[in-house]
């Protein structure tokens, strides 16, 4: 997937769920999804796409941390997975 449609998703989910509040979310880059997704719990809100190279999936991290979000760093090698999941207070439902 283009880098410019997941941040376009992205931004929707952001939007829709948390009034578009960037910093209750937390973003990250993996090999592999489903392995990221169980090492952080298995989030309900986990969400994940396949940015076809890490370049892409970094370009997708560094711009949604410049706009909030907290980066939960690269996975090993050239990770070109991203995901993202909610981290707001837990009394806080979306």
């Amino acid at each position: 997937m283009k880098a410019s449609e997941i941040i376009s998703e992205i931004d929707e989910i952001v939007k829709s769920q948390t009034d578009g509040v960037y910093s209750k979310w937390r973003i990250g880059t993996a090999n592999d999804a489903g392995e990221g997704k169980i090492q952080h719990g298995n989030p309900d809100s986990w969400r994940d796409w396949d940015a076809n190279t890490p370049d892409d999936a970094e370009k997708v991290e560094s711009y949604f941390v410049d706009k909030g979000m907290r980066s939960e760093g690269a996975g090993f090698g050239d990770p070109d997975y991203i995901y993202i999941f909610y981290s707001g207070s837990p009394q806080e439902k979306f």
